[in-house]
């Protein structure tokens, strides 16, 4: 399984741990056997997109391009990228609500 996790450059105190997700499964991620994701409400103003990967490492890890997304957008959104969890507009739409769990959510895939 892989995690990914670190705190965010300029965030003084712990962030709501709002969803886990886990997922096993043979392909899911490559060289792994399932994935593991905590999402955390970190509220900011607006910046460009880019961490501290090159593009060969962020292509390693099969991301291709970053960018902000609004809430209507994913909602609406019927292309070939893949979302996750891929139902991501429900439970963004209640944190976009005030609807922050005082647990984390657990999500499927």
């Amino acid at each position: 399984m892989t995690r990914g996790c670190g705190r965010a450059v300029g965030v003084d105190a712990d962030p709501p741990h709002v969803w886990h997700q886990e997922v096993t499964g043979p392909g899911l991620a490559d060289g792994h056997d399932g994935v593991v994701n905590d999402y955390f409400l970190v509220r900011a103003t607006r910046f460009d997109p880019r961490g501290a990967l090159s593009d060969d490492e962020l292509a390693a890890e099969h991301i291709s391009a970053m960018r902000w997304w609004r809430h209507a957008d994913i909602a609406a959104y019927g292309g070939t990228d893949l979302f996750s969890p891929r139902d991501i507009a429900t439970p963004l739409a209640a944190l976009i609500a005030g609807d922050v769990p005082g647990t984390p959510v657990l999500l499927g895939l």
